[in-house]
């Protein structure tokens, strides 16, 4: 198979270890030559006789792709690097994260003290944010935000990066692929093609599906009839990919209200439940942290932690998971965050 492999990727390409399958996919550790760099890669090996799950993985890549094109993407997503089809099988060379996942840092890294633990969130939420904002602005809602798709390269108590993946049921602007084009170049043809001229395509948001439900998935024809009330110039694509990207900041709230609620080092955050009755119990509204809790709050900066996470927690409340339109914009939030976090940190010791 390496041979195959070398000779399609112009031996910029090695195939390693096997990790294991993902739906009709065989999944391989690898590195590529990139630009005469070694980077480390995952492999994604899918059957060409699969058509449907090829389909849907050109999209996915497609969102990648369409990305890649923007340099400052790099900071927030795994790229794509290749993608070719041989005889046998349509291979995809990707990126491969550093780190961990958000999941697997909040369940079994061992924080030292609240301290450490405050100082982690606060840049995680700051960083989430910035990303998606990002992703936002050119055009695509990611909705499968949750921490298992959100990597973190978290060392000495530093987040050296942060990039989001899974772009599987994401929405918005993305690169087609033509595959027809690389079904025609294996078929003994030694020329290669031309460089075909990239193509953006948009992909509706027509379904919003999370574990807690906003509010407006009850009444989504309602709210489309007074999106249009506010905005006449508005189409039906433009009215699903802004609820899309206001479903994202849903989950990003209600991921940022479990770690604000972490109750203990030993207890992962990520088990609280959002109460499903949230419009009548709106005690979850309330940080639940008493101030004078040194073992909570920390001995070193207990009310400094104190005073930000509470003002965090009622930029979640009141602009991530209120409903719409009165839930806030990426941008808007990544703002408030910035402007807050400027506030205990600098003004006060001015």
């Amino acid at each position: 198979m390496n041979n195959v492999l070398s000779k399609l990727f112009n031996n910029q390409l090695e195939l390693m270890n096997h990790i294991g399958n993902e739906n009709n996919a065989s999944v391989y550790d690898g590195v590529y030559n990139n630009n005469s760099k070694m980077t480390n890669v995952i492999i994604k090996m899918i059957p060409r006789k699969d058509i449907k799950y090829i389909d849907q993985m050109l999209i996915e890549i497609g969102f990648l792709k369409y990305l890649s094109g923007f340099k400052t993407s790099l900071q927030y997503i795994n790229v794509c690097y290749s993608i070719k089809l041989s005889s046998e099988y349509l291979i995809i060379v990707l990126e491969k994260p550093n780190g961990r996942t958000l999941k697997d840092i909040i369940e079994n890294y061992k924080f030292s003290n609240w301290d450490e633990y405050y100082k982690f969130i606060k840049v995680i939420m700051f960083r989430l944010l910035l990303a998606i904002n990002y992703i936002h602005s050119k055009g695509v809602a990611h909705r499968g935000l949750n921490p298992e798709t959100i990597y973190i390269d978290y060392v000495d108590g530093f987040v050296n990066q942060l990039k989001i993946s899974d772009f599987a049921v994401s929405c918005g602007n993305y690169e087609s692929i033509n595959y027809e084009n690389q079904r025609k170049k294996t078929k003994g043809s030694s020329q290669s093609s031309k460089t075909q001229k990239k193509t953006i395509y948009n992909r509706v948001c027509e379904t919003i599906n999370l574990d807690i439900n906003p509010p407006e998935n009850f009444k989504l024809s309602k709210l489309i009839a007074r999106i249009k009330q506010l905005s006449t110039n508005q189409t039906r694509e433009s009215i699903y990919l802004y609820l899309a990207k206001k479903a994202d900041v849903w989950s990003l709230g209600i991921l940022f209200w479990k770690l604000l609620n972490r109750k203990s080092l030993d207890e992962s955050p990520l088990d609280l439940k959002f109460p499903t009755n949230y419009n009548q119990n709106l005690s979850w509204k309330t940080l639940p942290i008493d101030i004078n809790n040194k073992s909570v709050l920390g001995d070193i900066n207990g009310k400094d932690n104190f005073d930000i996470m509470n003002a965090f927690f009622k930029i979640v409340v009141d602009l991530m998971l209120n409903k719409i339109p009165s839930r806030g914009k990426s941008d808007e939030i990544l703002e408030k965050f910035i402007t807050t976090n400027k506030y205990y940190y600098i003004d006060k010791d001015s």
